[in-house]
């Protein structure tokens, strides 16, 4: 059981996005916050890739302690499930009203946008989600878009991006740099492919 105030709380179902809650958590868990992952049911819970995790807690007992970010990951049978779940809309909705974090990658901002947590944002969500020409809101193909306190990001291959850029928000840039450093990632710039490339054009 999960008493204390926790930091970030990242509601589980099944057809979760694996690499999205598994790096989220990780990156958070190494900047020194305090994660809690929530399942809607006992017991375990299995990733649409087949990753099978065991939630910290339950959501139900959760739901109503105070956090500083609920991270929603996505994966569309995990989504889906999360948007059946009535205690779960009205803690977004009441975070949305107070203007406190919310943070959605993948699938997860279509949920957001069905209950009009979206509106008069800069948003981003897995292709196809979102309506790039919807009137409620301000469509952006960035990897990770930052409003206010709404955070969306595009899928798997953003979710350290996005994971990142939590730490950022929560701790500063310097911790985010600190967290950042020994995880060896490469950039555009660095990346051993698009160096093979190069060199093969200058030889050529």
């Amino acid at each position: 059981m999960v008493t204390s105030a926790m930091q970030v709380l990242i509601p589980v179902a099944d057809g979760f996005e694996d690499m999205e809650v598994v790096i989220s958590c990780d990156i958070l868990r190494r900047a020194g916050l305090k994660v809690v992952l929530a399942g809607l049911d006992a017991g375990l819970v299995t990733g649409g890739c087949g990753l099978r995790l065991q939630p910290d807690a339950l959501l139900a007992d959760v739901v109503n302690i105070d956090i500083d970010i609920i991270l929603l990951p996505g994966g569309n049978r995990g989504v889906q499930r999360l948007t059946k779940h009535q205690p779960l809309i009205q803690l977004l909705r009441e975070r949305h009203r107070q203007g406190q974090i919310i943070a959605a990658i993948c699938a997860a901002p279509g949920m957001l946008a069905t209950h009009h947590l979206l509106d008069g944002r800069q948003v981003t969500a897995y292709p196809g989600i979102l309506d790039p020409q919807s009137a409620d809101y301000i469509y952006q193909e960035s990897a990770v878009v930052v409003d206010g306190p709404l955070v969306t990001s595009r899928g798997p291959g953003t979710a350290m991006d996005f994971a990142l850029t939590l730490v950022e928000l929560l701790l500063g840039p310097e911790k985010r740099r600190e967290t950042e450093a020994p995880l060896q990632r490469s950039t555009p710039e660095t990346s051993p492919l698009s160096a093979t490339m190069d060199n093969r054009a200058s030889i050529t």
